[in-house]
C-alpha cells in the first residue's frame, strides 16, 4: 500500500523498428515517455525535417479520426435502440493491438466512409428539400383561392389582372381606396394582421392610370414562381413531399441494418487515436539517420515484462535497453502509480481530488480511509439509509460490467453504506425508526455525540502530525520533525491531560503534569525553530510566532463538531417525515403514505449522502492533509489506445520484483 516503484527506461533502436516498438510499448499501456525533443533541440541529433513531417501526419491523422467519430454518432442515431438494462450489462469488447490491426485490415474503409457520407448527404438533401416544401406550402395556402397563374399573360384581349399585396394600417386606407375606384375590380384572396392579397382587373386601355392608382397605395406585386395555380401546386408539393419522405425512410432503414458499419468504425476509431499517440510520442524521441532514442518512465516490478516483449520480438543486435533508478533530481517529474488493496483502492478517489503525492511523499489513501468512514457513518447516521446504499452498489457491481473507474466508485460507496450500517446501528436508527438496540440516542445523547466527534477529530489531527514527525525524519530533518511534529504532540498531549482532569478524574497532581508537557512542548517548538536557524534571535520570533498556530489547531477541532450536527439533522429529518406519515388517516397512511414514505426518505439519503461525502471530504483535505500533506504529483499518462469503445486485452500477468 504505496507508491509504485518506477525505473526510468532507456531504449536506442533501429529506425525501421520504432513503430513496432512504439506498438509494443503501447500494447502494454504502461510506459510513459518522456519528451527529450526539448533537451535535445540543439543538439545535431534532431532531426527538423522528420518532425514537420510527424507534424503534419499528426493533422492528417486527426481529421480522420474526427471523422470516424463523426459518423459513428451519426449512425448509432439510426440504429435501433437497445433496452435500457440491455445496454448497461453489454460487456465492451477487448482486443490486443495485434488483434486490432488485424480486423483494420479487413475492414474496405472506401466502401464504409462511401456508405455513410452517402446517407448523411441524402438525409441532409431530403431535410432541406422537405424545408423548402414546408416553406412553400405556407405561402401556397394563402394564395390558394387564387385560380389562375400570377406571372402568365391574360388571355383576354382587352383585360389585365395584376396579383399582390397591399399592407394592411389601422384606418385602411389604401385598400378603401383601391375599392372605391371605378377603374379596377379586386378579389380577395387572403387577408393577415399585416396585409391584404389581392387579384386586380382592369380595362388594358386604363392600364397607365392602373398603374400609378396601385403604386400610390403600396400595391407590391406577387413573385409568383411556379407554372401551376397555388392549389395545383400544393397537390404536387404534397406528392414530392411523401415521396422524400419514403426515401428519407427508406435510408435510415437501411441505416438501422449497418451494425458490422457500426463495429467497424469503433476498430478504426481505435487504431486511428492508437496511431495518433504513436506518432504524437514520435515527437517524443530522438532521431538520427539510423537510430532513435527512447525514454520513459514504468513501474519496476513491469520491466521485466518489458523486457520480455523485446527479447521475443527483435533480436539483441537490433536494439539497446537500459533501466535507470530515480535521480534526487527526477523525483519532481516522476508519475506516480498508487498501489493499494481492493478495499484501500477505492479511497484514491479522494486522493486524486485533492492531489496525487509526490514520489518522496508517502501515500495518504491508506491513512485517510479509517477515518473517512467513521465520518461519513456519523454524518449519514441511520443503518437503512446505508443498507440502500449497500444493496444498491452490490447488485450494480455483480450484474452489470462496469468500466474500472465506475467499478473502483461503486465499491467506495459500498464501502462507505456498511460504514452507515454500523453507525445507524449504534446511533438505532432504520429510516428514522428506533431500533431496539441504541447504543446512543441521536435526541438524548447530542453531548456524548459532541465528545466522540472532538475525540476522533483530536485522533485524526494527532496521526496527522505523526506522520509529519516521521516524513521529516526519513529526511532526516531533524529540527522540523521536533518543532513542527513533537512539539505540538507534546502540547496536545499536555492539553489531554489537563481536560481529563478537569472534567473526567478530578486531579490536581495530573492538571499540574498537563501544564508542564504542554509547557515542554512549546518550549521545545521554540528552541528547535532557534536550532534550524541561523540567526538565533530571528529564531526565538519565529518560534513564538509558530506557537499562535495553536489557535488553528482550536479551529481544526472546532470543524469536527459538523460530525454530531449533520448525523443530528438527518436523523431528525428522518424522524420527522415519519411523524407526517404517521399523521395521516390509516386510508392513507398504507396507501399515499407508502409513496411519500419512499419518496421523502430517498431525498434525505441523498442529501445526507451529499453533505457526508463534502463534509467528509474536506474535513480530511483541510484538517488531516493540512498537517502532513503536500500533494503536486502527477498521474502516469502511458502511451495506449482510447479504450472508449474496446478494451486493451491486458495478455500479461505481472510479478512485483523482490
Amino acid at each position: 500500500m504505496a507508491i509504485a516503484k518506477m525505473n526510468k527506461i532507456k531504449l536506442i533502436s533501429l529506425q525501421e523498428k520504432k513503430n513496432d516498438i512504439l506498438q509494443l510499448l503501447q500494447g502494454l499501456g504502461s510506459v510513459e515517455l518522456v519528451d527529450m525533443s526539448q533537451a535535445y533541440e540543439s543538439s545535431s541529433l534532431a532531426a527538423p525535417s522528420q518532425k514537420e513531417e510527424i507534424v503534419k501526419e499528426i493533422k492528417i491523422l486527426e481529421r480522420k479520426y474526427d471523422e470516424y467519430c463523426s459518423h459513428l454518432s451519426f449512425l448509432q442515431i439510426h440504429l435501433p435502440k437497445q433496452p435500457f438494462l440491455n445496454v448497461l450489462k453489454e460487456k465492451k469488447a477487448e482486443r490486443t493491438i495485434e488483434e486490432l490491426e488485424l480486423e483494420g485490415k479487413k475492414i474496405n474503409q472506401e466502401i464504409l466512409m462511401t456508405t455513410i457520407q452517402e446517407a448523411i448527404r441524402n438525409l441532409s438533401d431530403y431535410e432541406s428539400s422537405m424545408n423548402d416544401l414546408r416553406e412553400q406550402e405556407n405561402f401556397l395556402i394563402k394564395w390558394e383561392k387564387l385560380t389562375v397563374i400570377p406571372n402568365q399573360e391574360s388571355d383576354y384581349r382587352y383585360i389585365q389582372k395584376r396579383v399582390g399585396t397591399i399592407p394592411q394600417t389601422a384606418s385602411d386606407d389604401f385598400i378603401r381606396s383601391l375599392r372605391e375606384s371605378d377603374l379596377i375590380v379586386i378579389e380577395d384572396i387572403f387577408q393577415t394582421r399585416d396585409e391584404y392579397g389581392i387579384a386586380v382587373v382592369f380595362d388594358k386601355y386604363n392600364e397607365k392610370e392602373v398603374e400609378r392608382l396601385l403604386d400610390a397605395n403600396h400595391f407590391f406585386k406577387l413573385d409568383y414562381p411556379y407554372q401551376l395555380t397555388p392549389k395545383e401546386q400544393l397537390v404536387k408539393n404534397q406528392k414530392d413531399y411523401t415521396q422524400l419522405l419514403e426515401r428519407q425512410k427508406s435510408t435510415r432503414e437501411q441505416l438501422s441494418h449497418l451494425t458490422d458499419e457500426e463495429w467497424q468504425l469503433k476498430v478504426l476509431i481505435e487504431l486511428s487515436y492508437a496511431e495518433l499517440q504513436r506518432l504524437k510520442g514520435q515527437l517524443f524521441l530522438i532521431d538520427e539517420t539510423h537510430l532513435f532514442v527512447l525514454e520513459g518512465w514504468l513501474e519496476t516490478k513491469k520491466v521485466s515484462v518489458v523486457q520480455s516483449l523485446l527479447q521475443d520480438n527483435l533480436s539483441e543486435a537490433d536494439y539497446a535497453f537500459v533501466v535507470q533508478d530515480v535521480e534526487t533530481d527526477d523525483i519532481e517529474s516522476v508519475p506516480i502509480v498508487l498501489e493499494n488493496n481492493k478495499y484501500v483502492a477505492p479511497f484514491e478517489i479522494l486522493t486524486e481530488m485533492y492531489s496525487l503525492p509526490k514520489y518522496n511523499e508517502i501515500d495518504p489513501t491508506p491513512f485517510l480511509m479509517p477515518f473517512y468512514l467513521i465520518f461519513f457513518g456519523m454524518m449519514m447516521a441511520d443503518a437503512g439509509y446505508g443498507l440502500m446504499m449497500f444493496l444498491v452498489t452490490t447488485i450494480t457491481l455483480k450484474g452489470f460490467p462496469l468500466s474500472k473507474s465506475l467499478k473502483r466508485s461503486m465499491t467506495f460507496f459500498q464501502l462507505l453504506g456498511l460504514a452507515s450500517i454500523v453507525w445507524g446501528i449504534i446511533y438505532g436508527s432504520f429510516f428514522g425508526l428506533e431500533l431496539p438496540i441504541m447504543l446512543l440516542s441521536t435526541m438524548d445523547d447530542v453531548n456524548t455525540i459532541l465528545l466522540i466527534s472532538v475525540v476522533f477529530g483530536v485522533i485524526q489531527i494527532i496521526f496527522g502530525l505523526g506522520l509529519k514527525t516521521y516524513m521529516m525524519l526519513r529526511d532526516k530533518n531533524i529540527y522540523g520533525a521536533l518543532g513542527d511534529g513533537v512539539g505540538w504532540l507534546t502540547i496536545i498531549a499536555g492539553f489531554i491531560l489537563l481536560i481529563v482532569s478537569k472534567l473526567i478524574f478530578p486531579n490536581q497532581l495530573l492538571s499540574t503534569i498537563g501544564i508542564g508537557i504542554a509547557i515542554a512542548g512549546a518550549t521545545l517548538i521554540i528552541i528547535a525553530t532557534v536550532m534550524a536557524t541561523s540567526n538565533k534571535v530571528l529564531g526565538v520570533g519565529i518560534g513564538l510566532y509558530n506557537l499562535y498556530g495553536i489557535s488553528g489547531y482550536l479551529g481544526d477541532i472546532v470543524s469536527y463538531t459538523r460530525l454530531m450536527a449533520l448525523g443530528v439533522s438527518g436523523g431528525s429529518i428522518g424522524l420527522a417525515f415519519n411523524m407526517i406519515i404517521d399523521f395521516l388517516p390509516p386510508t392513507a397512511k398504507f396507501t399515499v403514505g407508502i409513496l411519500l414514505f419512499i419518496v421523502l426518505h430517498l431525498v434525505n439519503i441523498g442529501l445526507s449522502a451529499l453533505s457526508a461525502y463534502v463534509h467528509g471530504a474536506r474535513l480530511i483535505f483541510v484538517e488531516f492533509f493540512g498537517k502532513f500533506y503536500e500533494g503536486g504529483g502527477k498521474a502516469l499518462n502511458p502511451l495506449k489506445t482510447s479504450e472508449e469503445h474496446i478494451d486493451l486485452k491486458n495478455i500479461f500477468i505481472y510479478k512485483s520484483e523482490e
